[in-house]
């Protein structure tokens, strides 16, 4: 797969307000990159955990104790 694969998800998420509304209704049982790869293969895009950067993935300032 490719980071191509996962940008494609996230336009779409902007351009489809059903997927949108979907996303925004699972949100709190996102916890993981594995569970918002999960929720995208239900909806039919394929990538995994590999393929979302991972600075999108933590919150700003995450280890830098």
């Amino acid at each position: 797969m490719c980071h191509g694969d996962y940008i494609r998800f996230l336009v779409a998420t902007e351009a489809d307000p059903a997927l949108r509304a979907a996303l925004r209704r699972a949100s709190r049982g996102l916890l993981t990159l594995g569970d918002l790869v999960d929720f995208a293969a239900g909806h039919g895009y394929r990538f995994t955990e590999a393929d979302i950067p991972l600075a999108v993935g933590q919150p700003a300032g995450c280890g830098t104790d």
